[in-house]
């Protein structure tokens, strides 16, 4: 893959939808034309993508191809930028041409729906796609609408572990992660992938089609979580929910370029009850402490982002799989949406260092740095996400807690003080 800190340049952005919900407000302008606060959500993009270096552009039309060769003029007379423009003959959705285009692609790119207003730091999206010798990496957020969103469950790798697709009727508990939109992908992964499916379906999807599949085939796929600031306005509530965030700078604000305050939470007796020497080993164990939940929501309020940070032993001990327990936090962030608690990502330590268990996993019985007190989680939500410890919270129960706090210089609120 090369160095990490090479430079991605290209980024090709799929602008073929009608925009049939927003008709009524945008009156005939595509979409991504449409503009919010003074800029068009195409532009927006653009000008976020050129100020971290891209500067090659694809555009893949259908829908009112005429508005889009207009508006490249306009463009490239203000950035200093080249806009390639492919029309589709038929609809191809929203990623059938990039198998025509492979000619075109750089050896990786970027690719985003043209509905999407976002702000995220590029360079840290494609150091951790290089990292980890990742084909497709596809950015996922917190989503509060699992039931009709294409969502994953991670692996311990940030691999994929399970996938749901919008509108199946599947049960969603532990998928919290959605699919956002914006994905790093490697031409190497769009040429070798089986094209066999073409066939059979002409209108692609990008995450069901594309990331997916190379999945089911093996290729190196991984999911890029983060709490920055990405959000479609395809329909007339999100474009409102948009139109004020942006007046309320916060769009720019989430972006990790920018130094984040984060609220961190424990788990066990902090948002869940859990009895002294006993462990959640299944999701008919959660039992949400709702009143402590809805406090620390209105908390979380002067926080750019909140994070699970948990000690989780009895992975070590072998009582429980690491998937298991990454489905069980999932679902503890599921339901504590539904008292606008929004946790944006969980980090948990699964190693223990007394020996003696039954069926322990003896590779993770060791003295680590994670488990707290030490700060190792901390240190790594830091690095990975721009955080400012020192402007931080920590709300816990117990001493472990506070002196992880206390070691790090953070804030921190003992939960007992709630009730």
């Amino acid at each position: 893959m090369g160095n990490i800190d090479n430079q991605i340049n290209q980024a090709v952005i799929t602008l073929g939808g009608t925009g049939s919900r927003l008709n009524e407000i945008t009156m005939g302008v595509p979409k991504p034309l449409f503009k919010i606060d003074g800029l068009h959500t195409l532009e927006r993009s653009i000008k976020v993508l050129y100020e971290q270096g891209i500067t090659k552009f694809i555009w893949i039309t259908n829908y009112q191809h005429e508005f889009f060769l207009k508006e490249a003029k306009q463009l490239l007379s203000c950035y200093q930028i080249k806009i390639f423009i492919h029309k589709e003959k038929v609809k191809k959705g929203e990623a059938g041409s990039l198998f025509d285009l492979v000619d075109k692609l750089d050896e990786e790119f970027i690719f985003l729906n043209g509905d999407i207003i976002f702000d995220i730091d590029i360079k840290r999206l494609h150091k951790f796609h290089n990292l980890n010798k990742s084909q497709i990496t596809f950015v996922t957020h917190l989503t509060n609408h699992p039931e009709d969103s294409d969502c994953i469950i991670e692996s311990p790798n940030l691999s994929i572990n399970k996938y749901k697709f919008k509108n199946e009727k599947n049960d969603v508990k532990g998928f919290y992660l959605g699919n956002s939109g914006l994905s790093v992908l490697s031409k190497k992964a769009i040429k070798i992938i089986d094209k066999s499916f073409i066939k059979t379906n002409k209108e692609l999807s990008l995450f069901k089609d594309i990331i997916i599949n190379c999945h089911n085939q093996k290729l190196r796929t991984f999911s890029y979580n983060t709490s920055e600031y990405l959000k479609d306005m395809g329909t007339p509530k999100r474009l409102l929910n948009v139109k004020n965030d942006i007046k309320k700078g916060k769009v720019k604000s989430l972006s990790y370029l920018k130094r984040q305050k984060a609220l961190f939470l424990d788990r066990d007796n902090t948002i869940i009850k859990c009895k002294n020497g006993e462990y959640i080993l299944d999701f008919d164990q959660i039992n949400l402490l709702t009143n402590r939940v809805k406090i620390i929501s209105k908390i979380a309020n002067k926080f750019d982002l909140v994070i699970l940070i948990t000690n989780q032993p009895q992975i070590a001990m072998g009582k429980v799989s690491w998937e298991k327990v990454i489905m069980i936090n999932g679902e503890i962030i599921r339901l504590c949406q539904d008292h606008n608690l929004n946790i944006a990502a969980f980090y948990l330590c699964p190693h223990h260092n007394h020996m003696g268990f039954k069926e322990e996993i003896k590779e993770l019985k060791i003295n680590c740095f994670c488990r707290k007190p030490l700060p190792g989680m901390f240190l790594k939500a830091s690095y990975e996400r721009n955080i400012d410890l020192t402007k931080s919270l920590l709300i816990g129960d117990s001493w472990r807690d506070k002196e992880a706090a206390e070691n790090l210089k953070m804030k921190f609120l003992n939960v007992n003080e709630f009730d």
